[in-house]
């Protein structure tokens, strides 16, 4: 069984009369990859300050490998790694010597550098001055001064925001390498298809108030309210089907393409069912969609 990395326990913070984050609970274990998902003004942002300390909370608490944030700080935190905005460098001085300052000022043995930057793919660049560098390396070197300290823990606030597809792929492939090193990783994103892709587990907040949680396989798989595509024939036949499942809640029919909402886990159902039925069935193209499923819950304010 994985060991519980953070634990978020009754988390609370208001702002004058605004409540920021309400009540919030969840765990993240090792090697889990958890998107943390939410609208703008969800709370995401005060619910991260809080697990790096930067602001405290009003009610519950934070541990990490089981010790408060808000009783021992420092050593909470010690085994956390953090990019939680666009990475800050000096440009006219290479990546290593970027990382040397920083190993210095923590007292990070030198040997680290060149691991972390092995790590992040960029030990072949590691003398090349940093303003050189495309924003999709700039935020791999975002990830290696993270990884400095050893972490077991990181958090990562929009690590794509900015980059182009490449870049993306590049931290996407990235993120997937750390988590099978053991490290467990929070990703917060308002991309939500970078969150389907890379995430193993994922929490949706809105309004302070954690609203769901769970795998993110299974929630995508239980949802009903995804758009399968099904071209079939004849078409009243195959109409008169669809009509008459009790697991299917809206179906649209265009020029022979029916627009079907059901949970994906029923596709295999509704395909034998339409072909038992004598309907030819050419295709079914599942739109699963963790957008959809995000809007069906919070509403379209993204």
């Amino acid at each position: 069984m994985s060991e519980v990395i953070l634990s978020i326990k009754n988390l609370s913070k208001s702002f004058g009369k605004r409540k920021a984050v309400d009540d919030l609970s969840f765990d993240i274990k090792e090697g889990e990859i958890f998107g943390f998902l939410g609208p703008n003004g969800a709370g995401k942002s005060t619910a991260i300050r809080s697990m790096l300390a930067l602001i405290k909370p009003d009610e519950g608490d934070i541990e990490i490998f089981g010790k408060s944030i808000i009783k021992y700080r420092n050593s909470a935190l010690q085994d956390v790694g953090a990019l939680v905005e666009r990475p800050d460098f000096y440009e006219y001085l290479s990546a290593y010597k970027n990382l040397s300052l920083l190993a210095t000022m923590d007292e990070v043995p030198k040997k680290r550098i060149y691991e972390v930057l092995e790590s992040v793919g960029l030990s072949n660049r590691s003398e090349d001055k940093v303003k050189a560098y495309s924003q999709g390396m700039k935020q791999r070197l975002g990830f290696a001064q993270a990884l400095l300290s050893n972490p077991k823990l990181l958090i990562l606030d929009e690590p794509t925001n900015g980059l182009d597809p490449r870049g993306m792929k590049e931290v996407r492939d990235l993120i997937r390498k750390l988590a099978q090193e053991g490290i467990a990783i929070l990703l917060s994103s308002h991309l939500l298809h970078e969150v389907e892709q890379v995430c193993t587990t994922m929490a949706i907040i809105n309004l302070g108030k954690l609203i769901k949680i769970g795998s993110v396989h299974d929630l995508l798989n239980e949802s009903d309210t995804f758009i399968t595509e099904i071209k079939a024939e004849p078409v009243a036949k195959a109409m008169k089907v669809l009509k008459s499942l009790t697991y299917i809640s809206s179906i649209i029919n265009s020029d022979g393409i029916f627009k079907v909402k059901t949970a994906t886990k029923d596709l295999k159902n509704l395909t034998r069912t339409l072909v038992e039925a004598g309907v030819d069935v050419s295709a079914i193209i599942p739109r699963t969609s963790l957008e959809d499923y995000f809007l069906s819950l919070t509403g379209d304010n993204i």
